[in-house]
């Protein structure tokens, strides 16, 4: 069972903005906890998506609700079911998919709150009253009672699971690795992407939407974790062994040629592991030259000249260059990494 999970309908205010009409979840104004309301002021048009923050993953369907009582003739509802989910299976595509699973039920519950009489009636008697929360209170008996059948029937679909799809522990959760030669800037790199994080709240594109999934799932890989036997035993844990990686990402200093030199040869110790399983299973590579001394762009085709080894070409990997410095070039960071994320999916 997920530690935590919960369904709510937002809706926005003319006057007091985002604000809940219901929710089976306590709301909690902790950081870490879903803004449905700021979810709901960034989302434009119509549709479902989802949203992923550092603890909990959403999915959120959008769509107008015909109302003679509104300023624009219709109000903007949002349904948000959430998950805390941090354990959940051996992907991390897997949260995706399980939760964009559940978008043909969310679509099915707006259909009926579509058609259930006195809806928008009940949104606008609480213009005068500001009640933060829990509109659904101001509903008469009959309003109320339909609702929450509506309301607990669907929710019981979307809380149902596959067991066989969450595990008990961590350990085996397949990882993204951070590698690369000594002082090049990785341990700055992750703590830098986290800060980077805070400027996406606006996008709509998918991989901005599960940028923290992958976020939480990033770690640099020890160096006891890539010997050149690669069985792994010596790791502590089993998913800190590149057997269970679902993408890489290369860091070397592009000013230095003893680092060029350095990550060449742990790239291709890596890329020998995964040649070694059949059938191959492409795999992403984002590889980043970090400018430190000078600001030239380092052309990518030397750098795939240098890493795209035959090995690598006959077992599929997938790499991707990117130049930048990890400092100051936060859009290039996002670029990349939202390559590495279509990939992941």
């Amino acid at each position: 069972m997920f530690r935590e999970q919960g369904l709510c309908i937002v809706y926005f205010d003319s006057i007091i903005g985002p604000n809940i009409f219901y929710c089976n979840h306590e709301l909690s104004e902790n950081d870490d906890f879903p803004d449905l309301g700021r979810i709901l002021e960034f989302s434009d048009d119509p549709g479902t998506f989802i949203y992923a923050f550092k603890d909990y993953q959403t999915i959120n369907h959008t769509f107008y609700l015909p109302s003679t009582f509104a300023r624009g003739r219709k109000e903007i509802i949002m349904i948000s079911y959430f998950i805390h989910a941090a354990s959940f299976s051996n992907e991390i595509s897997d949260i995706f998919h399980y939760l964009q699973s559940k978008s043909p039920i969310l679509k099915k519950l707006a259909k009926k709150l579509l058609s259930l009489p006195g809806f928008p009636k009940v949104i606008h008697s609480n213009v005068n009253k500001h009640l933060k929360g829990n509109v659904l209170t101001l509903g008469d008996p009959n309003f109320q009672s339909t609702f929450l059948l509506i309301f607990n029937y669907f929710y019981k679909k979307l809380s149902a699971y596959n067991r066989g799809g969450l595990i008990q522990s961590d350990d085996v959760i397949k990882k993204v690795f951070i590698f690369g030669p000594s002082d090049v800037g990785k341990t700055t790199f992750l703590k830098h992407i986290e800060k980077v994080h805070s400027q996406l709240q606006n996008a709509n594109d998918l991989p901005t939407k599960i940028f923290q999934v992958v976020i939480d799932n990033l770690e640099i890989l020890t160096e006891k974790c890539t010997d050149t036997d690669l069985k792994c035993e010596q790791c502590e844990r089993n998913n800190r062994c590149i057997n269970n990686a679902e993408g890489f990402i290369l860091i070397f200093d592009v000013s230095n040629k003893e680092s060029v030199i350095d990550a060449k040869e742990r790239f291709k110790i890596i890329v020998s592991k995964f040649c070694q399983k059949k059938p191959y299973t492409k795999i992403p590579f984002l590889i980043i030259g970090n400018k430190f001394k000078y600001h030239e762009d380092v052309a990518p085709e030397g750098v795939y000249k240098t890493f795209g080894t035959e090995q690598a070409e006959k077992c599929a990997i997938d790499m991707r260059y990117f130049s930048m410095n990890l400092l100051t070039e936060n859009g290039k960071i996002l670029d990349a990494l939202r390559w590495l994320i279509k990939k992941i999916l």
